[in-house]
């Protein structure tokens, strides 16, 4: 092991103790990292945000763009958890509680801690929005902070596998994104069916808004 890797080691394993300190001494602090480590909360919300883009476009061009970005964070988990099931069969990483003490909030995980899964779904999913939608996607980064800082703090995780699971989503949206020439059609397929649709079910002199823009 390179002196670099032993230094890396050490700061992660020193932040990793001092946000695992926070667990285990207040009830109300215990709940809130159960809350976001949850391995269903955060990304029900997660996908929620990304579907509402699409009813909070004001126009025709906005529609077809969140269409776009749903596209995009679609294809981008797929690129992601590609990867990560790669990353996860090639390099196994015992998670904290079964190398340290520490103060256990969460079930005990068995498979690889690095790249972290959920850190990897959730800023994949934030950072393929953020090319389309600013606004919903640095709240849905401060929900995957949290969620991932909750991790942490309860013992299952890592500060490096969360930064290893930034890196996969950083890498897997921006590949998503470049790839909008292959799913361009198709979200403006779907904006002229959507408007198709709520054309044909509009009473007269309703859903003006945005028509014809």
């Amino acid at each position: 092991m390179t002196a670099i890797a032993r230094l890396l080691i050490s700061i992660d394993k020193a932040f990793f103790q001092a946000a695992n300190s926070l667990a285990g001494g207040n009830r109300a602090l215990d709940w809130f990292f159960r809350l976001g480590a949850d391995d269903h909360i955060i990304p029900v919300v997660l996908v929620i945000l990304v579907l509402l883009t699409i009813p909070m476009a004001m126009n025709r061009r906005e529609r077809e763009n969140a269409f776009s970005g749903f596209l995009s964070v679609f294809l981008a988990v797929i690129i992601s958890m590609a990867l990560l099931f790669i990353l996860n069969n090639m390099f196994f990483r015992p998670r904290p509680f079964t190398s340290y003490e520490v103060n256990f909030l969460f079930y005990h995980n068995t498979d690889s801690a690095f790249p972290s899964n959920p850190a990897t779904l959730f800023f994949t999913m934030a950072l393929a929005v953020f090319f389309y939608n600013r606004r919903v996607a640095a709240a849905m980064l401060l929900l995957g902070f949290y969620a991932c800082f909750s991790r942490v703090a309860a013992g299952v995780h890592y500060p490096l596998d969360i930064a290893g699971g930034l890196l996969l989503a950083a890498a897997s949206a921006c590949a998503a994104r470049a790839a909008l020439p292959l799913y361009a059609p198709l979200a403006k397929k779907l904006t002229n069916a959507e408007y198709r649709v709520l054309s044909s079910i509009r009473t007269p002199g309703s859903f003006r808004r945005g028509a014809g823009r």
